[in-house]
């Protein structure tokens, strides 16, 4: 049993496609919030990826691909940056997160 159910969908195809885009960010949330789920029970990436029915890679990928945009967005702010203080601001954040973790 699929978590759509396309008989709730309206009869006009047209209609029935705008819906199921109206729903597309819903359906991400879940999606990651799945992920997260599953990883904070102990799930591999590979686990992950199976059930995504793609690589472990691609499921990493997937995964991380919002804060890597967030990040690269922040270095193109930061152009200015010497490479010593993007350097100490990569640390920074790397032990801002795993403080995080552990909470």
């Amino acid at each position: 049993m699929g978590v759509i159910a396309a008989d709730a969908l309206p009869a006009d195809p047209l209609e029935a496609l705008r819906e199921l885009a109206r729903s597309e960010p819903e359906l991400e949330r879940l999606r990651r919030d799945k992920v997260l789920a599953a990883r904070a029970a102990g799930a591999t990436w590979e686990q992950v990826g199976n059930a995504l029915g793609v690589s472990r890679q691609s499921a990493w990928e997937y995964f991380t691909a919002r804060i890597r945009e967030e990040l690269a967005e922040n270095a193109n702010a930061n152009a200015e940056l010497s490479e010593v203080e993007a350097m100490q601001m990569a640390v920074d954040e790397v032990r801002s997160v795993r403080r995080r973790r552990r909470h």
